[in-house]
């Protein structure tokens, strides 16, 4: 004959059974909150067990992808969400590199109804308590916009080079010819023509030199943009040497006093880019120095991850007041360099050059005169 629980005993199953009620509740209360968490977040969110069967979606996934029902879903494998191209790099969910470094990957996704539209993912592993791996997490974002800005920036990007690359070629023709038979008329001429007609000649002969050498500027530009780096170890003396000496004759005119480090270490960098960016920074002083330029001194510094170069000078400066930066922009000129022959492309092509390279370009102002410009160029560049 079984004994009949005690008092106490009954009382004891009572309080473990309210207990684990509460311990029930709260549990549900928290899944309740994140699951609600999960249907309101931004992103698509879709969770897997091992095996790649999706087992749970939030309400954001299921309107990217244009399904109705949590049903229609669930149970589907992951990799059936994406077109043949995607669905070969995600064909197996466990071998996903975990994204949780905020890093993403993009993969051609299908809807519903077969249409195609991409998607940004980012994974993560899901983990039981003793650290064992039973699904993934993914989360998606839907960058159909994002892909069609790119797309039109692209097409607009190529439009304007083959517009500019258009403008170059049908300004360069004529302005040779124009210089040619200027300078033919001026020589042949010159016993007939009087001090005004040689001085109109002079002008249409400048004129021609400046717009050759604003579509060389131009064809510079367009080639620093489009043309790919070709990386190499890079010797900075004998670059500077060879823009020391290119620059030699206009230096030793004026009486312009040129310095360099005794000592630069290699960099790895384009050295076709790095001569060009050197020789604009050189002859931006030299156009723009004035009078009173009488040094122009070039310097390096090892900072961190990049090789910065400055090229500085105790010309003139800048005296307008705002911002300063702003000369690196195309065809940009100061208001006390009207009367100065440029293009207003040397600084936009050595800030590109320094883009291209991963670096950056900037300058600082003397305090009464004078003006540095700084290019860096990063470290870590593979050959």
């Amino acid at each position: 004959m079984s004994r009949k629980p005690t008092y106490e005993e009954l009382k004891q199953v009572v309080k473990d059974l309210s207990k684990e009620s509460t311990e029930r509740r709260l549990v549900e209360e928290e899944l309740n909150i994140v699951y609600a968490a999960l249907n309101s977040a931004a992103s698509g969110v879709m969770i897997t067990d091992k095996t790649g069967s999706i087992k749970y979606a939030n309400a954001t996934f299921l309107r990217m992808f244009e399904y109705e029902f949590q049903k229609e879903v669930t149970g589907k494998y992951a990799d059936e969400l994406f077109t043949h191209q995607g669905r070969r790099r995600f064909i197996n969910i466990e071998s996903i590199i975990d994204k949780s470094n905020g890093e993403t990957e993009i993969f051609p996704a299908l809807r519903k109804d077969g249409t195609i539209f991409h998607v940004e993912v980012s994974t993560s592993s899901i983990t039981d308590n003793e650290g064992h791996d039973v699904g993934r997490m993914a989360s998606f974002v839907d960058i159909t916009e994002r892909k069609q800005m790119q797309e039109a920036l692209k097409e607009s990007s190529k439009k304007i080079k083959l517009f500019a690359y258009s403008v170059s070629h049908d300004l360069k023709s004529p302005a040779v010819g124009l210089y040619g038979l200027t300078k033919r008329l001026h020589k042949d001429y010159a016993d007939i023509l009087d001090e005004k007609g040689q001085r109109y000649c002079e002008q249409i002969l400048k004129a021609a030199e400046q717009i050759a050498a604003l579509v060389g500027q131009i064809n510079v530009f367009i080639s620093t943009k489009e043309a790919p780096l070709t990386i190499e170890r890079l010797a900075l003396k004998e670059v500077l040497q060879v823009i020391g000496e290119e620059f030699s004759s206009q230096l030793s005119i004026r009486e312009i006093r040129w310095s360099e480090p005794d000592y630069i270490p290699e960099i790895k960098a384009d050295r076709l880019c790095i001569i060009r960016a050197l020789r604009n920074l050189v002859d931006n002083a030299l156009k723009y120095g004035g009078e009173a330029l009488s040094e122009i001194d070039i310097k390096y510094k090892g900072s961190g991850e990049s090789h910065i170069l400055s090229v500085k000078d105790n010309g003139i400066g800048i005296k307008e007041q705002g911002n300063h930066q702003d000369v690196f922009g195309p065809f940009i000129r100061r208001k006390t360099s009207k009367q100065i022959e440029g293009s207003g492309l040397g600084l936009t092509i050595v800030r590109e050059i320094a883009e291209k390279h991963g670096g950056d370009v900037w300058l600082e102002l003397g305090q009464e005169r004078g003006i540095t410009f700084y290019i860096s160029i990063p470290k870590n560049l593979q050959l």
